[in-house]
């Protein structure tokens, strides 16, 4: 009887626990990303963009849903035309459309965005995504791919914009190792959301 009663205490103690610890790591982890095949700077004609990669690796080591930017047009798919494109809606402040939405907005706590540094700029059908939802009281995370130029001042850009967000240190790494080698680009990510708080 002795050992009835301690095994329920052992139990009951054991759950008791659970919600204690399930604060500490985010419950519902959402990871948005745009991404370009195709023509990429530095690694040739790819079937699966390098922030793509990158943002799976993430997605599965924080157990997120993901949404991934799908442009309405197309970028060009050659390296110089999208540039061009690039370049034209940097000039006009373009927001360009995307399709889909993201069902069930309100029960995501942790919003990961990712993104190539295109030109020094984050693209812009980025910002189209984060003017269309209230991220009041969320906790952002940018993460990039680029072939130089770091995060650029898109950290910076990002904290300016969502105001009413926590934004959190972004990682930035370069979009060849991100799509060349997922043993390092996955070392990387598991550091970083150490780092920052979101991982053991």
């Amino acid at each position: 009887m002795k050992k009835l009663i301690s095994l329920i205490l052992a139990v009951a103690l054991l759950c008791a626990s659970i919600p204690a610890f399930a604060e500490e790591i985010p419950a519902h982890v959402l990871v948005v990303w745009f991404s370009h095949a195709g023509e990429n700077y530095n690694v040739g004609v790819i079937e699966e963009g390098n922030t793509a990669k990158m943002g799976k690796i993430i997605a599965e080591q924080m157990s997120g849903d993901t949404f991934e930017l799908v442009p309405v047009v197309p970028y060009p798919e050659d390296y110089d035309s999208c540039l061009d494109a690039a370049t034209e809606e940097q000039r006009t402040d373009a927001r360009p459309e995307y399709d889909g939405e993201i069902e069930n907005w309100d029960q995501y706590d942790t919003i990961f965005i990712g993104y190539p540094i295109w030109w020094g700029e984050i693209p812009n059908i980025v910002y189209t995504f984060m003017e269309a939802y209230d991220f009041t009281g969320k906790t952002v995370i940018p993460f990039n791919t680029h072939e130089g130029s770091g995060q650029s001042h898109s950290q910076r850009d990002i904290e300016g914009l969502l105001t009413s967000a926590t934004v959190l240190k972004g990682l930035a790494i370069r979009g060849s190792k991100a799509q060349n080698d997922a043993e390092g680009t996955s070392a990387d990510v598991a550091a970083w959301l150490k780092n920052i708080g979101l991982a053991e």
